[in-house]
Order: C-alpha cells, then sequence, then structure tokens
C-alpha cells in the first residue's frame, strides 16, 4: 500500500495564486509585499513562507510575527484552560478541584505543571484580566505574563488592576528581565506593607548551602540575601575578576567572581581580616578598586522627597538599586546613608531625564563619566539590558565628535564591537534618545535616557 501524497505547501495550492490575487486587486496600484502578506496571513501561510527565499529584513519579520503569534496562542490556551477549569474550588473534593486533572491528561503533563498551569489561568480570568488580553494580542509573551503572576501572588483584585495599569502600555518593548524590574517596582509601590512583610520572611531565612557533588566538585549557593547587600558583594565580586583578568588571569569571569569569594576565605582565615573591629591586617591596605578609571560603587536611586521623608521615619518611600533594577525600601537607604554613604544629587527635566549632577569631589572627566552613567543607568543597546553602565566602555558615537555627554554612550563589549565593526551604526538624536541601525537589515531600534521619574 502507497503512502498518501504530501499535503502541498501554501504557495503550491490552487487557492493560493487566487488570494494573492484577491489581495492585489485591493491594490491596483502594486502587487503585495511581504510584509502586508504577513499582516493578514492565517497559519498556513506563515507556516509555509520559506525564509531562505526572503531578503534579511523580512526575514527577521516573520520571527516578529512568529512571536506574536505563539504569544496569542499561548492567551488562547490559557483562556481555554481558564474557561473549563472555572472559579477557584469551594473545597479540595468538587469537580473544579480536579479540572488539573484533564488538563494534565490532554496536554501529557505532569501534576505540578498542570496544577500550576490551571492556577495561573483561573488568576489571570479572575484578577488579570487586562493581562490575559494582551497575551491574546500577541503584545505580551508568557515569559513576562509569568512574570506579572508571581510577583502580584498576594495582591487583590484592585491592586492587580493598578499594577497592570502601571506595566502593561510598555511591556511590549522591554525584554523579560526589564519587564520583572518594572513590575516588581510597582508591586512595591501599590503593596508597601506586603512588601516588607515578605522582605522580612525571606529575609529571615538567608541561607548558605553547601552541596559536594563529588570528584572534588560542589556547589555553594547563597539565598534570600538583601538585595543591596547582594549587589554590594556581586559588584566586589565582578571588579575583582575583572582586574584579575586584564592582569592575564586564564579563567572565565564567572570562574574569578567564585575565586575572589576564596581569595577573601584566605586572606580572613590567615589572618587579614576585612571588617571593621578586627586586628589591623597584615598588609597595608591597597587602594579602592576601580573600573575603566572610576571606582566601583553600587548606585543607589532616590527621589529626594523620599530620602528626606525616610530619614523622619516614612516607610512607604522607594529607592532602586541602578543595573539590577531591583527595589529598596527608603528606610534601607537612610541606614545605608548613615553609615557614611556619599550622596551625589541629580538634576532632572520634566520628562524625568538626567540633566545635571552635583560637581563636589570629581574633576571634569571623572564627572563626565558619572553623568553617562547616572543618565543612562543601564546600557543603551537595542536588546535592552540591565547591566549597568559603571565600568563599561565609553564610546563616542559619532568617532569624530566631541567628548560631551550628548556624544557619548556606553555599550557592553559585545554591541561595541559590533559597532566597530560596522555591523551597526549609532545616532544621537536632538532629544536625548539614541538609535542603532543594523547594516544588514536596516531595521533600526532607539533607546531612551532613564526616566528618573518612574523608575525602572
Amino acid at each position: 500500500m502507497e503512502p498518501p501524497p504530501p499535503e502541498p505547501r501554501p504557495w503550491e495550492s490552487p487557492d493560493f495564486e487566487a488570494w494573492i490575487d484577491e489581495l492585489a486587486a485591493a491594490d491596483p496600484g502594486g502587487s503585495p509585499t511581504v510584509a502586508e502578506l504577513l499582516a493578514v496571513a492565517g497559519d498556513g501561510v506563515l507556516g509555509g513562507l520559506d525564509p531562505d527565499r526572503l531578503a534579511d529584513a523580512d526575514k527577521v519579520s516573520v520571527v516578529v510575527a512568529a512571536q506574536r503569534r505563539e504569544n496569542h496562542y499561548a492567551g488562547v490556551k490559557l483562556a481555554g484552560v481558564g474557561a473549563f477549569a472555572g472559579a477557584a474550588p469551594a473545597d479540595h473534593r468538587c469537580e473544579e478541584a480536579f479540572a488539573w486533572c484533564e488538563i494534565s491528561a490532554a496536554l501529557h503533563l505532569g501534576e505540578g505543571a498542570a496544577r500550576g498551569l490551571t492556577g495561573d489561568a483561573r488568576r489571570l480570568r479572575s484578577h488579570l484580566s487586562a493581562t490575559l488580553a494582551a497575551l491574546r494580542a500577541g503584545t505580551l509573551s508568557w515569559a513576562k505574563t509569568q512574570a506579572i503572576l508571581e510577583l502580584t501572588a498576594d495582591l487583590d483584585r484592585d491592586q492587580c488592576a493598578a499594577v497592570e495599569e502601571k506595566v502593561l502600555a510598555e511591556a511590549g518593548r522591554r525584554n523579560p528581565a526589564q519587564h520583572r524590574n518594572v513590575v516588581r517596582y510597582h508591586v512595591h509601590k501599590i503593596d508597601p506593607d506586603g512588601w516588607r512583610d515578605r522582605q522580612q520572611r525571606k529575609r529571615r531565612d538567608a541561607v548558605l548551602i553547601r552541596d559536594h557533588h563529588g570528584d572534588g566538585i560542589a556547589d555553594l549557593l547563597l539565598k534570600n540575601l538583601d538585595s543591596l547587600e547582594a549587589d554590594t558583594m556581586w559588584t566586589a565580586a565582578d571588579t575583582w575578576a575583572w582586574q584579575q583578568k586584564a592582569a592575564g588571569d586564564p579563567r572565565t569571569l564567572d570562574a574569578l567572581r567564585c575565586a575572589a569569594w576564596y581569595d577573601w576565605a584566605c586572606r580572613y582565615l590567615t589572618g587579614q581580616p576585612m571588617h571593621d573591629g578586627d586586628p589591623a591586617p597584615a598588609a597595608a591596605p591597597t587602594n579602592a578598586p576601580t573600573r575603566n578609571g572610576a571606582a566601583a560603587t553600587v548606585n543607589i536611586l532616590i527621589s529626594l522627597p523620599d530620602a528626606i521623608a525616610a530619614a523622619n521615619g516614612d516607610t512607604t518611600g522607594v529607592a532602586t538599586l541602578a543595573g539590577s533594577g531591583a527595589p529598596l525600601p527608603a528606610e534601607a537607604v537612610a541606614e545605608v546613608l548613615h553609615t557614611g554613604a556619599r550622596i551625589r544629587f541629580a538634576l532632572t527635566d520634566p520628562q524625568g531625564h538626567l540633566v545635571g549632577i552635583s560637581t563636589q569631589l570629581h574633576d571634569p572627566p571623572a564627572l563626565m563619566r558619572a553623568f553617562v552613567a547616572l543618565r543612562d543607568v543601564t546600557v543603551r543597546t537595542p536588546s535592552g539590558s540591565t547591566t549597568p553602565v559603571a565600568g563599561q566602555d565609553l564610546d563616542h558615537i559619532d568617532p569624530h565628535g566631541p567628548t560631551q555627554p550628548a556624544n557619548l554612550h556606553a555599550p557592553s563589549r559585545g554591541w561595541h564591537r559590533a559597532k566597530t565593526f560596522h555591523h551597526w551604526t549609532v545616532t544621537a538624536n536632538p532629544d536625548g534618545t539614541i538609535t542603532w541601525t543594523s547594516r544588514r537589515t536596516r531595521r533600526s531600534h532607539t533607546t531612551h535616557p532613564f526616566d528618573h521619574r518612574a523608575g525602572p
């Protein structure tokens, strides 16, 4: 018995030419472009497009269209699961309590995954309807939806609606890490008491875990640290790693970051303690570490009213760790200021863009680097990033232009190399935005200065 003939591909179907003719009839002036086909394409046409036959820019357009369709059908699936699951079960025995069983069987999911999917679908219907609508519209990915679900888990319906109002409009242009930071920031603004309770619970559970694999290999894991402590530890280890790498150490940066803590442990255990109250170390203290000539620092962003209120005992303010985007309660900033941390004042315009910073203790070159670091906070690359500007290469946008903040930015090393090798061009715009343009596809992406009014 011979196998049935294969299904014809969409452009080989007799109906395909008629469909193209119908599109062309609507625009007698020209034939449909790939972009027009993508705008109205059904599953068959989109799945049947052969990327190898397309121009480079259209290949990227196919990827974007497929991503939107992937988002859409994730929303359709969640809406279907939620409709099937119905309301939250009244008890652990009712029909609704076992809705996950059908989902598990139909999708071949384990119990935990099926329960999780069913619970997420119910919560999207009951508390996060705007999020579900954005997912079905294709503008929000499932990964970003999961971040909203996770971070609003303790909020009521009204609080969830308030978070959605703050985060959904611009969610499509942020990468997942940026999106998570923004959601976390607004959850903390909307529910400061709940945030503080969750923070205290987690900090009580701080733990250092050591797990030996055998063969002389082990894992060391720190969990539930205070965010400021974690960023301080990371900055110190990262700065030490880059210095060792520059000195010729062949190990990877990740291996060197781990080695930083081993170096500290060896110094401590051999009589060179590192904290106040212990005898002076045997060796003379070295100068503070630097990155590209600038001091290695942990930058904290906070509005002056919040800082003043925190100093007076108000617990409602929120600060942000530059780079990671992790929020801090304003009173934590008041505590580090009390221990001697220094302040740099910044002036922002009505749009929240940095227009000036205080000049004390800095000569002009260092001040310029500090200005760029505080203006942009994170590197302004097309992909979005949570990498802090501080410590990155300082690059002239126009190689022949002046050494002024308007002509300076600090890309990550990979994006800097892409510009250097002319795969991308970078243009500074009069409004303070920076536009990156691909040589290959001519697709452009515009990045903006950090909005110091709105947070991450």
